[in-house]
């Protein structure tokens, strides 16, 4: 009885406490007369179908995310800026739902929601001459629509995940939908932040800037089409991944994404030993998906069913090691894509595969180097260094890819081998008491472009078909501040 009264008195407590927040019914919830109880529990009812909650009391439901903005300073070798305030794609504003619920001791199953934040500019969108990341190219004069003009909110944002899965134990992870694919991982972050502002991927911050002529010319060439497309590692996709349990610091994972024309499969391992931490990662990816092909162009006459399809793989290979009482560390990875002999028009798009094809075979390494101390006692500071290179992945084979220059870009014609070398150094300070990290990195950027003119007067020769050369090119300098918070 006295655990009745107790109920009954904690359940009157709590729906006096709501009518004083929320000013519901005051009048009538003074009124303390013999129906009392039936006025409390139609109070109660009234609270409840007003009130934001979760659907059910059997599936759990945590809110999680960051929050991600920076400022990003440039300099092309001509013109310089500073864009304030826009979103670090190297590691994007965010919110994530997540839940799960237990079938058995040993099987749960759950499901992730993530939604990244598009609102206004993103760093891997800016240019010289979009400061909004979004829309438009502003050269010469002739100016295109701009997203993010004052006072006007941009869109909301886009699904990176939207998943369930089912879990054994045992026997590992069944996940069904949009996931990230099993496959090829880039460099694996054993510091926790340093990738707020320097990325394994090159183009994350400066991919949309064109690059600069010797002349001041705006090439219709950017950085990011030189580099890796987003680091060149695992995409996300709708799929069936597996993920096994861990075993002794192993976990693999496979993958089968879309119409089974996209496929991958991963090694992991993590483990210390003697104050030594390691991580590691051999991914493999296979793709031989063709393009969609434009609306209303469907049938047994079109060249994007009837032609050869697409022999795409690619593999990579990451590891990473930190002497944690010191805390000395360095970190890479090597990726290569081999994108086949493949015929003009069975290009698919993935790994920065372009339309016209054959594309030349790629690669990317990247490593890094320094130390994380928690020198100050507000969390780790971390102190590094970093160089890479991404090999071809702007050319052609043959007669090379064509870039053509509209709306005072110039244009460039037979790219035959492209190089893209990153250098850079920076530091980042995490706040464990407020789960925000702030950092500042400068990264120096240099391109190494040949091409022959072929398919056109190129910038190159002058003239079509002539011997390759070098194109002149301009180095970037890019310098990004910022902060990250967690919630």
């Amino acid at each position: 009885m006295n655990g009745a009264l107790m109920r009954a008195s904690s359940r009157f407590a709590i729906a006096a406490a709501l009518g004083l927040v929320v000013g519901v019914g005051s009048t009538r919830a003074a009124d303390l007369g013999g129906n009392c109880c039936a006025d409390l529990e139609e109070r109660i009812a009234e609270l409840e179908a007003t009130t934001a909650r979760k659907g059910n009391r059997k599936m759990s439901l945590t809110i999680t995310g960051q929050v991600h903005r920076s400022v990003v300073w440039w300099d092309d070798g001509h013109s310089s800026g500073t864009y304030y305030g826009v979103d670090n794609t190297n590691a994007s504003s965010r919110f994530i739902f997540t839940g799960n619920a237990k079938v058995t001791p040993k099987v749960t199953m759950g499901f992730e929601i993530m939604i990244e934040i598009e609102a206004g500019g993103t760093s891997s969108k800016l240019s010289q001459f979009d400061e909004d990341g979004k829309v438009g190219t502003q050269i010469n004069g002739t100016l295109a629509g701009s997203f993010n003009a004052h006072n006007v909110d941009a869109y909301f944002g886009d699904a990176r995940h939207a998943a369930w899965y089912i879990e054994h134990a045992d026997l590992g992870r069944l996940t069904v939908g949009r996931y990230t694919m099993a496959g090829v991982q880039s460099t694996i972050d054993l510091t926790g932040h340093l990738f707020l502002g320097a990325s394994s991927s090159f183009i994350l911050v400066n991919g949309g800037f064109f690059i600069r002529g010797p002349q001041g010319q705006y090439y219709a060439t950017t950085w990011g089409n030189i580099g890796d497309p987003a680091s060149a590692s695992s995409g996300r996709t709708e799929l069936v991944r597996y993920d096994s349990p861990t075993y002794h610091g192993f976990i693999y994972s496979a993958a089968v994404a879309e119409a089974g024309d996209y496929w991958g499969t991963m090694l992991r391992y993590a483990n210390e030993f003697s104050g030594i931490r390691i991580a590691g990662a051999l991914g493999y990816e296979r793709i031989t998906d063709i393009a969609t092909p434009a609306a209303g162009s469907v049938g047994p006459t079109n060249a994007a069913f009837t032609g050869p399809r697409p022999d795409i793989t690619a593999w990579g290979i990451a590891l990473s090691a930190m002497h944690v009482p010191t805390g000395l560390f360095i970190q890479g990875h090597y990726n290569a894509v081999d994108f086949g002999d493949i015929a003009p028009g069975a290009a698919s798009g993935y790994w920065g595969q372009g339309t016209v094809g054959p594309k030349k075979d790629v690669d990317h390494w990247f490593i890094q180097g320094g130390i994380t101390k928690n020198w100050f006692g507000y969390g780790n500071t971390t102190l590094y260094g970093e160089y890479g290179q991404a090999n071809d992945w702007g050319a052609d084979q043959g007669a090379g890819r064509n870039f053509a220059g509209t709306n005072g870009l110039t244009t460039v014609n037979g790219v035959t081998d492209t190089q893209l070398t990153i250098w850079g150094f920076g530091v980042a300070q995490n706040f464990d008491a407020a789960a925000t990290a702030v950092y500042a990195g400068y990264r120096h950027m240099e391109a190494d472009i040949t091409c022959t003119g072929a398919g056109g007067v190129g910038v190159c020769t002058g003239a079509a078909g002539a011997a390759p050369t070098k194109l002149r090119t301009e180095d970037i300098d890019v310098i990004t501040m910022g902060a990250r918070v967690l919630f």
